[in-house]
């Protein structure tokens, strides 16, 4: 995998390879991370920025919460969070100019 497009999809599948419990927190960590392992490439941070932007549009937030927050305090529990954000995540791509290279 050498995008964070690639690694969410891989996630999505079997997210117990990679987080350790089904939370949406877990999965930020993780992804987090994933960012800051090549700082050099900024398009991963692009896209996750872009994301945070579009998650904040789309519930229409005007306090400083990250996008997992968002998502979380919009879900039942942090499960259901983070299957929420499989399908924003999946909505932001459709609706963004990534679409055409996904």
């Amino acid at each position: 995998m050498e995008s964070i497009l690639e690694l969410i999809q891989e996630i999505e599948k079997r997210p117990a390879m990679y987080i350790s419990k089904n939370y949406i927190s877990c999965l930020k960590s993780f992804l987090d991370g994933w960012c800051l392992r090549n700082m050099s490439d900024i398009s991963d941070i692009k896209i996750m920025g872009d994301f945070h932007n579009w998650i904040v549009n789309k519930y229409k937030i005007t306090s400083s919460h990250s996008w997992n927050d968002i998502i979380l305090f919009y879900s039942q529990d942090e499960t259901d969070a983070l299957y929420n954000f499989f399908i924003s995540f999946r909505d932001f791509l459709n609706h963004s100019p990534l679409s055409q290279v996904c």
